[in-house]
């Protein structure tokens, strides 16, 4: 675990602009609203799953912090619907639901980590997007549109094979659950960034929403905790990834901005004196 400063030191973010933020997010959403997470619009915050997405700081797009791709899907070069999630057998496009997915390697919570925010821990996953178009309102047109996202603990490295239908928010085992077709849930329309290697937005869950397995008393429960992860968006153009950052950091928290504000004003006061 470790505990997190500023990755986003290129962008410039006032206090004011995140107590208006703080307001706006913890807003009840509107029907079939459009959430986008971009540059203009750096975090949401999903209260459902007391989760947070980021926009990822481009200057540090490339950080070598991030350990790897767990899950990749496929370049379907037109506007499709596709689906993947890392069935941890290490080779791609099987079994054959999972058509999509080149990459789905097997992710303990050990592996994945944790970073402390607000006094909390989160699990941060990374998405490189690789989408183009006009945007022009079509799903998957220049953003990472998601559809289902589900994100679950298991005892087993290995899945067999998926069924979204099997799970819903009030599985026992689900860390982090999001289904557009849900009443009164949004679109969420994630940015992509500058091509390969670049992780373009960062999805922080609240450690204490993984279920922890304990089968084996000589095993650390988070070493024998598997993180299944699925998701369902429209893809445009290239191959998109999921990875990990055990070392990761998140913006800000308004304590800490206010800290600084204050330390300013104080000083500036003391060299008026």
């Amino acid at each position: 675990m470790r505990n997190v400063k500023n990755p986003l030191q290129s962008t410039s973010i006032s206090l004011i602009s995140l107590i208006v933020a703080s307001a706006v997010l913890t807003q009840a959403p509107s029907l079939h609203a459009v959430i986008t997470v971009d540059a203009s619009n750096t975090v949401y915050y999903d209260s459902a799953n007391n989760s947070y997405f980021f926009y990822y700081d481009q200057n540090r797009s490339q950080d070598t912090n991030v350990q790897g791709t767990f899950l990749e899907t496929s370049s379907t070069g037109s506007n499709t619907l596709i689906s993947g999630y890392n069935d941890g057998d290490g080779t791609g496009n099987t079994p054959g639901d999972n058509s999509y997915a080149d990459v789905g390697e097997s992710l303990t919570l050990a592996q994945a980590g944790s970073i402390t925010y607000g006094g909390n821990n989160y699990v941060a996953f990374y998405l490189e997007a690789n989408q183009k178009g006009k945007d022009d309102g079509t799903p998957g047109n220049n953003y990472y549109d998601i559809t289902k996202l589900q994100i679950q603990t298991s005892s087993s490295p290995t899945i067999a094979s998926y069924n979204p239908d099997d799970f819903n928010a009030s599985s026992t085992n689900m860390a982090y659950y999001y289904n557009s077709s849900d009443p009164d849930n949004e679109t969420i329309r994630l940015y992509y960034g500058a091509g390969n290697s670049n992780w373009d937005i960062v999805l922080y869950v609240p450690e204490n929403s993984f279920v922890l397995n304990d089968t084996d008393p000589n095993v650390p429960d988070a070493e024998e905790t598997y993180i299944q992860f699925y998701v369902e968006y429209h893809n445009t153009a290239g191959a998109d990834y999921w990875g990990y950052d055990r070392g990761a950091d998140i913006i800000p928290e308004p304590s800490s901005t206010l800290l600084v504000s204050l330390g300013a004003m104080i000083g500036l006061l003391r060299r008026r004196r």
